[in-house]
């Protein structure tokens, strides 16, 4: 068998020289540094995000990237108030279906808006925030 420039051979039992121990230490090594690389990437794409943003800021328009590709297209985005707690025995008492978690809730919604067209798509494109009752919660 003819050395190969690069390649770390071993001499097994037989007398005869192997790669299999060398290419087994490359694929492991490849592996390490691919996800040592998709790490850094993850690491990097949240570093580059406004780290303020990540809780739930208050409620306001921001810019839809989506949407935005022919002009400017902002929607509400944000948080309002939501909280859970026992539902009072009393309250309990009279449920047609009972439910043990009552949740208030306010989210934010668009106060004013007007329709827009971007490629062929109608989009709402809001003007004015506030925070109100939840769509949802009013079925």
């Amino acid at each position: 068998m003819s050395p190969v420039p690069g390649v770390l051979y071993r001499r097994t039992m037989e007398g005869k020289a192997t790669a299999a121990s060398t290419m087994g230490s490359v694929k492991s090594a490849t592996l390490s540094l691919l996800l040592l690389t998709f790490s850094l990437y993850v690491a990097d794409s949240y570093h580059s995000k406004d780290l303020q943003k990540l809780g739930c800021e208050s409620c306001t328009l921001g810019k839809n990237d989506l949407f935005s590709l022919y002009g400017p297209v902002y929607q509400c985005q944000g948080c309002c108030f939501s909280r859970a707690f026992p539902t009072p025995l009393t309250t309990l008492e009279t449920m047609e279906s009972r439910k043990n978690i009552t949740s208030e809730a306010t989210c934010c919604v668009a106060r004013s808006s007007y329709e827009v067209v971007v490629a062929g798509i109608v989009v709402r494109n809001h003007t004015d925030c506030h925070c109100s009752t939840c769509k949802y919660h009013k079925i």
